[in-house]
């Protein structure tokens, strides 16, 4: 519908220089028409991305529904990206996902969900996207991405916030936690979108009502969100970084010689895990994993007799409480937490 009304008002700019080419229509200048003409088509052909962003259970999915119900925008959800994340990390739809998973979940959902906007708009589509982007340095990474591999597009933004009452109520039919949860989390971390972030026109939809807001452009706003995004870069590549030497550490340990304690005889031996092995040691990695209690023990001691065996068979929650634990019990259970670097020097008596 409006690619054709493009192409309609595309026909009468060309069929209005043929005119003035053939002087049925008088200028001062064909070269200033020219340059109003391609001023015109650029704004003609701009592309829009629309962003919806607001706290959860805000309404942004119905808000698009209705608010562009009948329009050819394409639509772009992040939940979408998010389960896939979860996914590709291997968290099923059900499964809880530990805290320390959660921020590179929610990174690489990020990542998908910009390159998909991406591809549609390079697919010669206008795109809605759903997302929270509560802070000032999610949404400059989103438009620099699509500024960057996407020309003449236009970037708007609509802020959903709903009175307490419809807020509830969309909680209560969706079953999840209480309206003011997720009202305190936007009150808290939330930071309202400025201009100078890269925006068109911001939209504030609020008692059924949107309204226009622009506010004054603040650059100091832009400075202190990139601050904050080369510092967490800066903090990903040095996870990323002790990420891949603890893996390469755990590589190692399956051939170079590595220090082998038994915590119930206290005997010692520098030996490689195959050696270990043959000599009926019980240690990881080919017995039990580095870091996680189990037996550590020679070939001629029992499990029964170890730091393992005691909290396992406790008759109470399989948990270690060092309070609880002796002077032996202690050094052992020390030593399991810091594996595998604490095997790679020898413990002084």
């Amino acid at each position: 519908m409006e690619r054709e009304r493009k192409k309609e008002i595309d026909k009468i700019l060309l069929e209005t220089e043929r005119k003035i080419l053939s002087g049925e229509i008088k200028t001062t200048s064909l070269a200033e028409f020219r340059e109003r003409q391609k001023e015109k088509r650029k704004q003609l052909y701009m592309q829009k991305v629309i962003f919806v962003i607001g706290g959860t259970a805000s309404g942004k999915t119905y808000f698009i529904k209705q608010h562009f119900k009948g329009t050819d925008f394409a639509r772009s959800d992040i939940y979408d990206f998010q389960q896939q994340a979860y996914e590709d990390a291997g968290y099923g739809k059900d499964s809880p996902v530990p805290f320390f998973a959660e921020f590179n979940c929610l990174l690489n959902a990020q990542n998908m969900h910009v390159q998909d906007i991406i591809d549609k708009l390079k697919d010669g589509k206008d795109i809605v996207a759903e997302q929270t982007l509560f802070k000032a340095k999610r949404r400059i990474t989103y438009l620099d991405k699509i500024k960057e591999n996407v020309e003449n597009v236009r970037a708007e933004l609509y802020v959903i916030i709903p009175d307490d009452e419809r807020w509830d109520l969309n909680c209560k039919e969706r079953q999840i936690s209480s309206y003011k949860t997720y009202k305190n989390q936007m009150e808290q971390v939330f930071e309202f979108p400025n201009p100078a972030e890269g925006w068109d026109a911001i939209y504030v939809v609020k008692d059924n009502e949107i309204t226009l807001k622009m506010d004054e452009s603040n650059n100091d706003i832009i400075d202190k969100a990139r601050k904050e995004l080369e510092e967490e870069n800066e903090r990903l590549r040095k996870e990323e970084d002790e990420k891949q030497k603890k893996e390469e550490l755990f590589e190692s340990m399956n051939t170079r010689p590595f220090w082998h304690y038994c915590e119930v005889c206290g005997k010692k031996e520098f030996i490689t895990a195959q050696e270990a092995y043959d000599s009926g040691w019980d240690y990881p990695p080919k017995m039990g994993y580095f870091g996680l209690l189990g037996p550590r023990t020679c070939g001629n001691c029992h499990l029964k007799d170890t730091l393992f065996w005691k909290i396992q068979t406790s008759g109470k929650l399989p948990i270690v409480i060092e309070n609880n634990l002796t002077d032996k019990e202690l050094k052992t259970w020390m030593r399991i937490k810091t594996e595998p670097e604490s095997l790679l020097v020898e413990e002084n008596e």
